[in-house]
């Protein structure tokens, strides 16, 4: 158990590719490319809706907010305050500042910490209690969100509300003549052998222990909810779930620098053809100060059902 629940996501190249890429950049620099590119950020951006609020008004927002809770509890695992004159917020490795590039000055930088070394306190006699998750599940928990319902794959059994269960994500797989997947069919039960599907392939993939919200049976029979409340997290960021609804838009740096690089103004027409769940979207739209028609297109059903 504790060299299977450790995070050491790897990259394997096609050796063509990772032979040009190595020639180009070297063989010790392309090994450090791959490494971060197996691993999530340790930081956020926050884009402020310049329609609604100023990043100066947000940062102050914030700060009340975690004075309203006492400065004791946080606010969604974040703490504000003001030292040397100017505006920060911090805890433990947690700092909020504003982006210091011209032309991003609505952008607020979050960082958090990671990857943190964990350990499921396994009691001797009782196998592991096991949730699998998908990739994109997976990626949400790394940036501090909670595991829900859609998001889990497979279960061990008698998994019931209130247990503590460790999360591990499930990578999509080559499939002979059909592309990717993830080869889990949604419900299977877990039994911690090796012949668990994928067994293999998730050493290093363990994202993460929680508490279960509810029971096995109710993970697979609801269509939404929360399924694990995280407790221990490989990464640490801060949730800005229902914070300044309609103010701030959790969203990454290059789909910001996208917007501005496109330059829209106000009057204009702009067609948007990858545009869901809609970040680029309303960003260009906050740009041309709500004044103009954007047609916003995207070849995924499901992207948009879910932006719907």
């Amino acid at each position: 158990a504790t060299d299977r629940y450790t995070f050491r996501p790897g990259l394997r190249w096609q050796p063509e590719v990772e032979e040009y890429f190595a020639s180009a950049y070297g063989r010790d620099h392309f090994a450090r490319i791959s490494q971060a590119l197996a691993h999530p950020s340790c930081y956020s951006c926050i884009r402020v809706n310049t329609l609604k609020s100023t990043t100066h008004t947000v940062m102050q927002k914030l700060l009340k907010l975690v004075n309203q809770n006492g400065l004791s509890c946080g606010f969604n695992g974040l703490k504000i305050g003001e030292q040397n004159g100017g505006e920060q917020a911090h805890e433990g490795s947690y700092l909020v500042h504003k982006c210091p590039y011209s032309g991003l000055e609505n952008v607020l930088f979050i960082r958090g910490s990671g990857p943190h070394a964990l350990h499921y306190n396994d009691q001797p006699g009782h196998s592991m209690k096991e949730i699998i998750v998908s990739r994109k599940c997976a990626e949400s928990v790394l940036r501090g969100a909670q595991v829900y319902v859609p998001g889990v794959l497979a279960c061990s059994a008698h998994v019931e509300k209130g247990d503590k269960v460790a999360v591990s994500v499930a990578i999509e797989q080559p499939v002979k003549d059909s592309g990717w997947a993830v080869g889990i069919t949604r419900g299977i039960v877990l039994q911690g052998l090796q012949s668990d599907a994928h067994y293999e392939e998730r050493k290093g993939l363990y994202i993460g222990q929680g508490i279960a919200a509810m029971s096995r049976a109710g993970i697979f029979r609801v269509l939404h909810g929360v399924a694990v409340e995280m407790t221990e997290r490989v990464y640490k960021l801060p949730s800005f779930n229902d914070v300044l609804e309609g103010e701030i838009f959790l969203q990454n740096l290059p789909s910001i620098v996208a917007a501005r690089v496109l330059d829209p103004r106000p009057g204009e027409q702009i067609l948007d053809m990858c545009a869901a769940p809609g970040g680029k979207t309303t960003a260009i739209a906050i740009l041309m100060r709500d004044k103009g028609e954007i047609v916003a297109l995207d070849r995924s059903h499901n992207k948009v059902h879910l932006a719907v």
